[in-house]
């Protein structure tokens, strides 16, 4: 295996564990907005000492590259947070997994470069595990729609962000890429915060410390990723591997679920039975991913 797939590969447990932190941190009463906030200016925080290398290098007609890319991840990082609200983590972070499909069309339309026929059957695999993971919801007469709706749509946004980072970011210089993105992400949810009239901003209470471990989790996965979908030219390779983070959710939430707080497994019965059934076509996914990737 590529030794560069151990990156989405990390970030898929980091980012299992962040979601189930923000999950309880508002199931705690955290409100989404102050969770949503702290995690995008921890975000910016992370990533900002990667603005220092390569910093006298910026082409700065350019800038507004990663701008774009930041703008993108925030819109995607929002519909994540209201489908987590609505939603059960063990659903909405497999279905988060579709971005791959996006992802590989996205490369197709925007870098022009065709993913091999093998990763095109990772992908569709990774889809249609994905949805045998939701069957169980839709059939068992849950109002999923909106969570399933919100999940996707972000899926969508995430992927185009996705590819933007594997297109741009090398010719701009990477790291500073993916700083300057960061920031973006920072700043357009202070300007959110502003707009909502500056609610209290930063937790209080119970779910305080879930809402801080959500924030550092899901920052340090994301820098993760960036630097993988940066530095590396395989944004559908590294998308099919972080598509596993379903599987570490599921993995989590049947282990410890009852440690933390989280009862998904017995709550909602056969669907979870479904939300399992679906890991098997997407563990073969990630393995034809990884197969061919080492050829």
């Amino acid at each position: 295996m590529p030794l560069y797939l151990l990156l989405p590969l990390s970030a898929a447990v980091v980012y299992a564990l962040g979601s189930i932190s923000i999950k309880r941190a508002l199931q705690d009463g955290v409100v989404m907005g102050q969770s949503f906030h702290l995690s995008n200016q921890v975000l910016g925080l992370v990533f900002l000492p990667l603005l220092i290398p390569g910093w006298h290098r910026i082409d700065w007609s350019q800038v507004w590259h990663p701008l774009l890319m930041g703008a993108t991840f925030f819109g995607g990082h929002w519909l994540t947070f209201l489908a987590i609200r609505r939603g059960d983590v063990s659903l909405v972070t497999p279905l988060m997994g579709t971005k791959v499909v996006f992802v590989a069309l996205g490369v197709v339309v925007i870098a022009g470069t065709m993913p091999s026929p093998a990763l095109w059957l990772a992908a569709v695999l990774t889809t249609l595990g994905i949805f045998v993971m939701g069957l169980g919801d839709l059939k068992g007469g849950h109002h999923m729609l909106f969570t399933i709706a919100t999940t996707l749509a972000s899926a969508v946004v995430f992927g185009v962000s996705d590819v933007l980072v594997s297109t741009w970011a090398r010719g701009f210089g990477a790291m500073p890429f993916l700083a300057i993105g960061s920031g973006t992400v920072a700043v357009c949810s202070l300007v959110m915060w502003l707009w909502q009239g500056r609610p209290i901003f930063f937790p209080r209470g119970q779910g305080t410390r879930w809402a801080w471990a959500g924030a550092v989790f899901i920052a340090v996965q994301a820098m993760v990723m960036g630097i993988g979908l940066a530095l590396f030219d395989d944004a559908t390779g590294i998308n099919i591997v972080y598509a596993s983070r379903g599987l570490w959710v599921l993995a989590i939430v049947v282990l410890f679920g009852s440690r933390i707080g989280n009862t998904e497994h017995r709550d909602r019965g056969r669907s979870f039975l479904w939300r399992v059934a679906g890991t098997v076509l997407l563990t073969i996914a990630v393995v034809i991913a990884v197969v061919n990737r080492a050829h």
